[in-house]
């Protein structure tokens, strides 16, 4: 047995003289803590009308209210219900259940932007009213992003489909003269150069294809550090990849010897360049006269085109022309491929815009423009 010792100290205890009073407004305290430190929009309300007796500061922070505008108002006053019918759905919950627990709603703000939140309520009284006391879970972010994931998903299954209908073409093409070729050993040489020289159109093409989508895999990832370009020596560049077709194609090109300066990022802006080059060279005259050019525009952007002698775009075709991949398969804008879905989705990274415009002596202008360096 262990002696008493009546000398031995003890803890205060912290209850000691805590009135039945003193403890409600303890409680009351911690809940007003709770309620104002919770991240989650909390909204105390009437029943009938949905009148705000008060709210937390998450609902003044996501919808941008002060707390004087929102006390005495209903919700739909607010415009919180940016689907009024919503409120109707939680009531009806409400009185089938007793609770509610995660309706799903698209709620609104000061500023009238719209955000997603699950919405959770049950019935209280105050002071013999009947009230409801909801708590709503912003998951605004989360929703931005399931959107961006779908928007992603259908983008790469119509991209892939968009890919595998232009390889198609030219690898028939190519099967096709291969076999030709393995056929008739004896076929005359000038023939025999005739297919060749169609193998090797197609096969540029194939390649073309192939560094369009390596281009776009590069670009998806995320933003790039734009830097002052030297336009004159990325269209060198790009003139020098053309090569070929230009010699075959007995194109002429012209450009300025002298460029305004304008922030982007190279390898893509030579990936733009190579794609307009490619179809004016292709939907030009015969022979193909090529024209670049550049100004600075008075919005601080540099404005880039390309002009060709061509017959020009039917106006049916127009303008489906920059279509993003989730349209291509639907309505494609004949002959042109899906390089100019790229082109718009780089050039509008890089802070510009793309663009078409019918030549006033005929053929095609296509342009894209870039910000000035400052």
């Amino acid at each position: 047995m262990v002696p008493s010792n009546s000398n031995a100290r003890h803890p205060p205890d912290p209850l000691a003289g805590l009135t039945a009073a003193k403890a409600a407004h303890l409680s009351e305290e911690k809940l007003a803590a709770i309620f104002q430190l919770s991240p989650d929009m909390i909204i105390i309300t009437t029943r009938a009308e949905g009148r705000c007796l008060e709210v937390n500061d998450a609902f003044l922070k996501l919808t941008g209210y002060t707390r004087d505008e929102v006390i005495g108002r209903t919700t739909a006053e607010l415009k919180f219900w940016a689907d009024p019918a919503q409120r109707g759905q939680m009531l009806a919950r409400l009185a089938d259940h007793g609770t509610l627990d995660g309706l799903e709603i698209e709620y609104g703000t000061k500023t009238d932007r719209r955000g997603y939140a699950l919405f959770y309520a049950a019935p209280i009284e105050i002071d013999g009213q009947p009230c409801l006391v909801a708590m709503a879970q912003d998951i605004t972010p989360f929703k931005q992003a399931q959107a961006e994931l779908r928007a992603r998903n259908e983008e790469l299954e119509a991209f892939a489909q968009t890919v595998a209908h232009d390889l198609k073409s030219p690898l028939g093409n190519i099967m096709g003269f291969a076999e030709w070729l393995q056929a008739r050993p004896d076929m005359p040489a000038e023939v025999r150069q005739d297919y060749i020289n169609i193998i090797a159109r197609n096969a540029f093409k194939m390649g073309s294809i192939i560094d369009e989508l390596l281009l776009l895999a590069r670009v998806r990832p995320g933003d790039v550090d734009v830097q002052p370009v030297d336009m004159g020596r990325v269209v060198s560049e790009a003139l020098h990849r053309l090569t070929f077709v230009i010699a075959e194609s007995r194109a002429s090109i012209s450009a300025p010897d002298h460029w305004p300066a304008a922030m982007g990022y190279a390898p893509w802006i030579e990936e733009v360049w190579m794609n307009y080059l490619s179809n004016a060279i292709k939907h030009g005259g015969h022979p193909p006269r090529v024209e670049l050019g550049a100004e600075q525009l008075a919005d601080n952007m540099v404005r880039c085109w390309v002009k060709d002698n061509g017959p020009g775009v039917a106006p049916e075709a127009r303008e489906n022309l920059f279509r993003p991949f989730t349209q291509l398969t639907k309505v494609r804008a004949t002959g042109h491929g899906l390089g100019l879905s790229i082109v718009r989705h780089i050039v509008e990274k890089m802070g510009g815009a793309v663009g078409f415009d019918c030549a006033a002596e005929g053929g095609s202008v296509f342009w894209f423009t870039l910000p000035a360096v400052s």
